[in-house]
């Protein structure tokens, strides 16, 4: 964590003014067309949580119960995406990506695996160190969607949310509209059998081809693989499911 000095958090106050005049005035930046998810965050730590039909919190699963759990996620999105609106260049030029933070609650039925989901986001962008991760804010708001976990509570690790919207704090009537895939990390042996994901072990993803792909060393979170949840705002569709996000930022 850094500590900004005086002058660089006014010039920093002074900007985000700007952008958010920007923001009312221009509305929502356009998305770019890319050859990959438009956004794309990571799991890093899950609190979950048995009910049962009453709201009461239980220790196993019962008949009517359902499962709640709250994320702390991080990630990245694409330049000219909501979540990274192209006025980001303008505080670290030639930006190709944003850096997010989010936290996120769901809401599910343990019969159906289907529920709710929602959460709060900031975007963030680097400040005068260079060495850790990004941490000044220059965009906040909320989301929600519905949630489909049914294949992973059956053992296909994979998920989605549909009729995602997504709001801009301080810009009102602002709002997106998205959709997401959740691939939940596994292992394989030689013969195919999943089992148990190990800390500093090997672990896969499953594409949307069916075919699996590898989790890779910065999709980890203290060397355990994370859920990974790739984001797709309106009018934009995923080619390589495996783009690895790398470089928030640059």
């Amino acid at each position: 964590m850094t500590t900004l000095c005086w002058r660089n958090a006014v010039a920093w106050s002074l900007l985000g003014l700007m952008f958010l005049l920007f923001a009312l005035v221009m509305g929502p930046a356009p998305a770019l067309a890319t050859d990959g998810p438009d956004a794309i965050l990571y799991e890093v730590t899950e609190d979950m949580y048995l009910k049962d039909a009453l709201g009461n919190f239980v220790t196993s699963v019962v008949p009517g119960g359902r499962r709640t759990a709250v994320a702390q996620l991080s990630g990245w999105a694409n330049i000219g995406t909501p979540l990274c609106p192209s006025w980001v260049v303008l505080v670290v030029p030639g930006a190709t990506k944003c850096s997010l933070n989010a936290t996120g609650a769901d809401d599910l039925s343990l019969a159906s695996g289907k529920g709710t989901l929602a959460g709060t986001y900031t975007v963030t962008v680097q400040d005068n160190n260079r060495v850790d991760g990004a941490e000044f804010v220059v965009m906040s708001g909320t989301f929600k969607g519905d949630a489909d976990l049914s294949l992973a509570f059956t053992g296909m690790p994979l998920g989605f949310i549909a009729n995602g919207v997504g709001t801009v704090d301080g810009a009102s009537g602002t709002a997106f509209t998205f959709r997401a895939t959740f691939r939940l990390p596994f292992t394989m042996d030689w013969t195919g059998k999943h089992g148990k994901v190990k800390r500093n072990h090997g672990a896969y993803y499953l594409g949307n081809d069916g075919q699996p792909f590898p989790v890779k060393y910065n999709e980890k979170s203290l060397g355990i693989a994370t859920v990974r949840i790739e984001i797709l705002f309106d009018g934009q569709s995923v080619v390589d499911s495996s783009d690895d996000g790398d470089d928030t930022n640059d």
